[in-house]
């Protein structure tokens, strides 16, 4: 038999390289097996993503913490949110806008490119575990009466008394530990893709209601600094059909639309890179754990990309989870029952209430009958009077408050 190993973590992605690197950080060694091969920095680094994750100041600082930040090759901060929609006087402004790149203290969040968060996790984890597999397929998963037994597809054998899934939304260790999984097709698609505007966005996140759907306008770097300020990563949820059809104009096509439907936000829309588009589904497992299994990130859960919110509350599901088994670490105890079904009680209300009130916002702004309307308008207007709910939307949207009673508490500078 081979060795028992303390812990393996399925998915070398964001999720997946945190939490390994947060349990290295706490003297615990993960196995990581990555199904992804050794990044090309170069190639990485030269080349601009269409899209971009918006990091909250709760994922900034758990990347601080462990050194990874000063790694990612570009980022755009945002030091304000601008949230209204089309056919209504309702708005809600967060923050200011900043002609000038906004200072740590200025800014919201960060918007950076997936492909160059993905390499400098990567080039950290290369560093710093000893155990790191990649371009490797599991192809077997069987509890045992003591942990876990995982096959890979090389023939090798590994078994481990605690088994992490950070491997996706179609996540195989779900599927293999038959753990159920509730999941609400929006009958949507989000097109992503890269645009030059006119007009800079001074560091704004944008985001206009249409009949269609949500449209987000997210400020993100340039590889051309004459060009700085003019790229947008725009996020468009649409009906299938819409969505269909928009990804297949051409370019000259798709950029009059866009002027258009966004009323002109930032000008003209003079150039876009080639569209994706992605269905949109909410998934929620019915458990987080097993006995010696853990779920994190978007084996968990997936929620409606409306906020932005779906890697964030990932990278606080894996500071959770570190948080809890280290601190029964220093007590003599690992990976018990107990530990885990208090990572489950602390993360998986808060990841349902948010996908559930992201469904209920996309549905609410997609009604036209007058009187849900007016309440969406009179709540919009109500929200953007009161400093006190502002604050409270913000404190939530930061995710400091769940870091607060934990080892990755951010500490207020001296």
């Amino acid at each position: 038999m081979s060795e028992l190993l303390d812990v393996v973590v399925v998915g070398g992605g964001l999720v997946g390289g945190l939490t390994s690197l947060l349990l290295a950080q706490g003297g615990v060694q993960a196995t990581v097996l990555d199904a992804a091969p050794i990044l090309d920095a170069d190639r990485v680094i030269a080349t601009l993503n269409p899209r971009v994750l918006a990091l909250s100041q709760a994922s900034m600082h758990l990347l601080k913490t462990l050194a990874v930040w000063p790694l990612i090759q570009r980022h755009m901060p945002y030091s304000a949110m601008q949230v209204w929609n089309k056919n209504g006087y309702g708005e809600i402004n967060f923050g200011q806008a900043s002609a000038q790149r906004p200072n740590a203290a200025q800014s919201l969040g960060a918007m950076v490119e997936p492909s160059l968060l993905n390499l400098a996790i990567q080039q950290k984890m290369l560093t710093e575990i000893k155990d790191y597999r990649t371009q490797v397929k599991v192809v077997a998963i069987q509890q045992l009466p003591e942990g876990w037994l995982i096959q890979l597809a090389d023939g090798t054998s590994l078994r481990t008394k605690l088994l992490i899934g950070a491997d996706g939304a179609q996540s195989f260790v779900r599927t293999q530990a038959m753990i159920d999984l509730d999941v609400l097709d929006y009958q949507q698609a989000g097109v992503t893709c890269a645009i030059r505007t006119a007009e800079v966005h001074q560091h704004v996140a944008r985001q206009i209601f249409l009949d269609t759907g949500p449209l987000a306008y997210l400020p993100m770097a340039s590889l051309d600094p004459a060009q700085e300020g003019h790229w947008q990563s725009i996020v468009w949820t649409l009906p299938d059909d819409f969505a269909d059809e928009y990804a297949a104009l051409n370019d000259c096509e798709f950029c009059q639309l866009l002027s258009r439907e966004s009323h002109y936000m930032l000008g003209e829309v003079l150039e876009a890179t080639p569209r994706a588009k992605f269905p949109l589904k909410a998934r929620a497992a019915k458990h987080y754990v097993k006995n010696g299994l853990a779920l994190i990130g978007d084996a968990a859960h997936v929620v409606h990309p409306l906020a932005g919110q779906g890697v964030n509350i990932g990278c606080l599901d894996a500071a959770i989870l570190c948080d809890v088994l280290l601190h029964d670490l220093q007590r003599g105890v690992w990976a018990h029952e107990q530990t885990l079904k208090r990572y489950e009680h602390q993360r998986k209300g808060h990841n349902d209430a948010m996908m559930h009130s992201m469904s209920a916002i996309g549905w609410l702004e997609g009604q036209t009958l007058f009187p849900w309307v007016w309440a969406r308008n009179f709540g919009l207007k109500q929200v953007e009077q009161q400093p006190m709910l502002k604050d409270l939307f913000m404190s939530g949207a930061n995710g400091l408050f769940a870091l607060a009673d934990t080892r990755y508490a951010a500490r207020p500078s001296l």
